[in-house]
């Protein structure tokens, strides 16, 4: 995936805490998305690093890639760049509670095929209805993997 320039809100979260966090977050951004007139240049995202998954909490990015940045945000929201980057892809359609699933089945093959990578697991949002509603996406799970 190239480099993207997104908005984005990131926030130290627990594991418990992760549901509410990225709900919050999204409205949030969709909002930003709405007042500022930014136009959209792809899906939803987050991004989540190995310790979170490893310590149940960690920093997480909550990111909308944008066309450019509006001058004003609001101080929750930053600009941010997604660093480009060559992941292995699963696509995942079911409840949240199971996409762990989707994880295992991909991690798995990332590391038979020996090439894992540093940087954080990508989720991607792919809208199957109405972009406000944030349980109507199928996700994309991309783990960063060597060139």
């Amino acid at each position: 995936d190239p480099t993207l320039t997104t908005l984005a809100i990131s926030d130290h979260v627990s594991g418990t805490e992760v549901v509410a966090w990225w709900m919050e977050a999204f409205r949030d951004l969709h909002r930003i998305i709405r007042v500022t007139g930014a136009v959209r240049a792809g899906t939803d995202g987050a991004l989540f690093p190995t310790e979170f998954f490893a310590e149940e909490s960690g920093t997480l990015v909550a990111f909308v890639p944008v066309r450019e940045v509006p001058a004003r945000l609001p101080a929750r929201v930053a600009p941010y760049d997604v660093p480009a980057s060559r992941l292995a892809v699963t696509t995942f359609d079911g409840p949240p509670l199971d996409l762990d699933r989707a994880y295992g089945a991909l991690g798995r093959w990332v590391v038979q095929q020996a090439s894992a990578s540093e940087g954080p697991v990508r989720e991607r949002y792919l809208p199957t209805g109405d972009e406000d509603d944030l349980l109507a996406h199928t996700t994309e799970v991309c783990w960063p993997v060597a060139s």
